[in-house]
C-alpha cells in the first residue's frame, strides 16, 4: 500500500471516532437535561376549622353585696361561706332593742297627734277653732304617721334577708360587731345559671357581623375531653381605654355534675358560623386553583420515586374563600398531592422535580 493510501486511510478512521465521540455527547447531552422542580403540599382535611381561643373568666349570672340599710350592732350571723340559701331567707340580724324603743316612742307621738286631729275635726265644724289651727293639727297628724311608718321599717331593715336564691361566696364581717349602713356583709351568688366573659381584641370585632351568633364553648383545664356550649348574652360597643380589648359576656347552663363556681378561669373557643360544618372540608391556597375555558383545576402529582413525579390536570369545584384558604367541593381527597408553584407552562404527563411544601 502506498504511503499516500495509508495516509488516507488513518484520516477516514479519525473521522469516524471524532463522529461517534460527537454523537455520544450529545446523547449525554439529551439524557442529562435537568427536570423542572415544582414545589408541592399533600392535601389534608381540615380538622377544627376557624377555631380561636381566648382566656375567660366564669362569673355568677346573678350577684350582690348584701348590707344591712340602717346602723346597729350585730345579734347573729346565720349564714357561712359556701352555703345556699333561698329567697326570703333571714342571712342576718342586728340587735333591735334601740329601734323597739324608737318604734314605741313614734307609736305614742303618732296616737296623740291623731287625737288632736280628730278633735279638731270636730271643734272646727262647730266654728269653735279656725281653720289655721286645723290645719296645724292635721299637718302633725301627718307628720307623726310618717315618723311610724319609718320606725316600723327600721325595725324591719333589722333584719337581713336573702333578695334571690344562691349561694353565699363571702361573708366580710363576724358576729357582733358594729356595722354601718349600707356595709357589706355577705356577698351572694346565684350559680343556676353562669355567665362567662371575655375580652376579644378590635381585628376580631371588627369582622364580626350584626345579627348573626358564633359556635362557642367553654374549655376547662380541670375537666379534659369535654367542652360547654355558650351563647352569647351581650357585646361592648366601646373598647377599654388600656387594654384596647372589648368584653363579650356569654351565659352557661350550671353543670350538675362538675363544681363549676364564679372566678375560676376558663378557654373560650369559638369560630364564626359560617365555619360550622367545616371540620373535614378540603382547603388549599387560591393560587393553586386554575382556571381557563374548560373551568378550574388544579396539578396533582402522581410520585415515581422520592424525588421526582408526573403531572396530571384534575378538575376541581370550589367554595367560597376563608381564612384557611379556598373550599375545594369536589376533585380532590385527603392525601392528594398538587403542585403549589413552578405550575407556569405546565402540561398533563410532564416529568418534575419534586420539594414538599407540607400538608395543608
Amino acid at each position: 500500500m502506498t504511503s499516500l493510501s495509508k495516509f488516507s486511510f488513518m484520516a477516514i478512521l479519525l473521522s469516524l471516532g471524532v463522529l461517534q465521540g460527537c454523537s455520544e455527547t450529545d446523547q449525554q447531552t439529551t439524557e442529562e437535561k435537568p427536570l423542572r422542580p415544582v414545589r408541592t403540599l399533600v392535601v389534608g382535611a381540615v380538622e377544627n376549622a376557624n377555631w380561636r381561643e381566648f382566656p375567660g373568666t366564669v362569673d355568677a349570672a346573678q350577684k350582690a353585696e348584701l348590707g344591712f340599710r340602717v346602723s346597729g350592732k350585730l345579734h347573729s350571723l346565720n349564714a357561712n361561706e359556701g352555703q345556699i340559701v333561698k329567697e326570703g331567707e333571714v342571712l342576718a340580724k342586728l340587735d333591735d332593742t334601740d329601734f323597739l324603743i324608737q318604734l314605741k316612742s313614734r307609736q305614742a307621738d303618732y296616737q296623740q297627734a291623731h287625737d288632736d286631729f280628730l278633735r279638731g275635726k270636730s271643734l272646727i265644724g262647730k266654728g269653735v277653732i279656725s281653720q289655721s289651727d286645723f290645719s296645724k293639727l292635721q299637718a302633725q297628724d301627718i307628720a307623726a304617721q310618717a315618723a311610724l311608718e319609718s320606725a316600723q321599717r327600721n325595725l324591719e331593715y333589722t333584719e337581713l334577708k336573702a333578695p334571690f336564691s344562691g349561694r353565699i361566696a363571702k361573708r366580710y364581717v363576724e358576729n357582733y360587731e358594729e356595722v354601718s349602713a349600707m356595709q357589706s356583709i355577705y356577698a351572694l351568688q346565684d350559680i343556676s345559671s353562669l355567665l362567662v366573659k371575655v375580652d376579644i381584641p378590635e381585628g376580631l370585632m371588627i369582622t364580626a357581623q350584626e345579627g348573626t351568633e358564633p359556635e362557642v364553648q367553654a374549655l376547662f383545664s380541670g375537666i379534659p375531653g369535654e367542652s360547654f356550649p355558650l351563647k352569647l348574652k351581650e357585646v361592648s360597643s366601646r373598647a377599654d381605654e388600656a387594654t384596647r380589648l372589648f368584653n363579650v359576656t356569654f351565659s352557661m347552663p350550671a353543670n350538675p355534675k362538675y363544681n363549676i363556681l364564679p372566678g375560676m378561669t376558663v378557654t373560650v373557643r369559638g369560630r364564626p358560623p359560617q365555619a360550622t360544618g367545616q371540620d373535614g372540608a378540603i382547603f388549599v391556597p387560591p393560587h393553586v386553583v386554575q382556571e381557563d375555558g374548560d373551568g378550574r383545576y388544579v396539578w396533582t402529582v402522581s410520585h415515581e420515586n422520592d424525588s421526582t413525579g408526573v403531572v396530571s390536570r384534575r378538575a376541581v369545584s370550589t367554595g367560597a374563600i376563608q381564612n384557611n384558604g379556598i373550599q375545594i367541593l369536589s376533585g380532590l381527597e385527603e392525601g392528594d398531592e398538587v403542585v403549589a408553584a413552578g405550575m407556569s407552562k405546565m402540561h398533563s404527563g410532564l416529568q418534575v422535580r419534586l420539594t414538599t411544601e407540607g400538608s395543608k
